[in-house]
């Protein structure tokens, strides 16, 4: 074995150590690629989503709210009351009728007004005619599009108020804008208008809410100053407007019940089980009954009390099989049908008569 000089041997150890200098050795630290300047917004500028739970605004029959209302314009004051005064089922959703709410942006001189609060958007929402249908909007729609926005309400300090939120419209104006003061669990306690002409405000005095009082003591109903009944506000005595129709098959008859309400109001039906409505169907020469659609069926007993809605209408549609009650086949001849809207004071259709075949 040939053996390496000691030149060689060094030339060898320098190769070796030239390799791991160039594998070990520190790199050349590089400085960073300069990152785009990021301008951060004012501090005043960054805002917070907030939302108005439930009880920023309670919802219940019979909750009110007595406002002193002051106008810088004409230098005068008056009293301004809020009221619950109705709470409809519509379409399987309970709402809430305020007699007014003078102090909501679009809302001065409207009555009436159908609320409710929607847990899934966390917003509270009114009920609305659009096009011959109902729509619901933001009561008090915040973001961009709206110019307004909730935030924390300022003490006299500066400082936020715990359990206090005010919805501005306008924020950024000075001299113009709404600012709505809501304290959780008495609702909405001061109100500022502001434009050019002058200023309105709206200052609680005193409120019954969820059965508490709050401020003043608060007149008592039968001592105030005359008002409509309430049940002629919102809500008619009238009757509905029951419509039977119905179409045959081979081997079928379908039945529709329509149940229009004719009014400019609410109308209101109390039931006392999940059964909302019923068809029979009668021998014509007798009168005997041949066919119920409820018979057989089992519905739970329940006080609810449901509103249709003004110059609206429900639909209930059921097929009749030919069947008699037993199930057996009927004979042909003439018969009658009934719909019927099984409310406490139950309401009938007029009879139509069907002719089989």
């Amino acid at each position: 074995m040939a053996r390496f000089s000691p030149i060689a041997n060094a030339a060898a150890t320098c190769g070796v150590l030239w390799v791991l200098w160039c594998i070990l050795a520190p790199r050349a630290i590089e400085p960073p690629a300069r990152a785009n300047p990021v301008s951060l917004p004012d501090e005043t500028a960054v805002r917070q989503d907030y939302y108005l739970t439930p009880d920023y605004l309670p919802l219940q029959l019979g909750n009110r709210w007595i406002y002193d209302r002051e106008d810088s314009r004409f230098q005068r004051t008056a009293q301004v009351k809020v009221e619950i005064i109705a709470r409809p089922i519509l379409q399987w959703t309970t709402y809430y009728v305020f007699n007014q709410l003078p102090f909501v942006p679009g809302l001065e001189g409207e009555q009436n007004v159908v609320v409710r609060y929607d847990q899934d958007t966390r917003r509270f929402l009114r009920l609305i005619a659009q096009d011959q249908d109902q729509e619901e909007i933001p009561l008090f729609p915040v973001g961009e599009s709206a110019d307004a926005i909730l935030d924390q309400s300022p003490g006299d300090d500066g400082l936020p108020v715990a359990n206090r939120l005010s919805y501005l419209t306008c924020p950024d104006c000075e001299d113009s804008g709404l600012e709505m003061i809501f304290d959780r669990g008495l609702g909405i306690v001061e109100v500022g208008v502001f434009s050019d002409w002058g200023s309105e405000s709206y200052r609680l005095k005193s409120a019954v809410v969820n059965g508490r009082n709050f401020g003043d003591p608060m007149q008592p109903e039968a001592e105030a100053q005359p008002e409509r009944p309430r049940s002629e506000v919102v809500i008619s005595r009238a009757d509905p407007v029951l419509s039977l129709e119905f179409r045959k098959k081979p081997e079928a008859v379908d039945l529709l019940l329509v149940v229009k309400n004719p009014t400019d109001y609410f109308l209101s039906f109390s039931f006392d089980s999940s059964q909302t409505y019923d068809f029979v169907i009668r021998e014509k020469q007798t009168g005997f009954e041949v066919w119920r659609w409820s018979k057989g069926y089992f519905f739970t007993p329940v006080i609810r009390s449901h509103a249709l809605l003004p110059q609206k209408e429900w639909k209930f549609k059921e097929v009749w099989n030919l069947k008699d009650n037993e199930r057996n086949d009927i004979r042909l001849g003439s018969y009658e049908a009934v719909a019927i809207l099984t409310s406490q004071v139950p309401r009938e259709s007029s009879a139509v008569e069907i002719v089989l075949p």
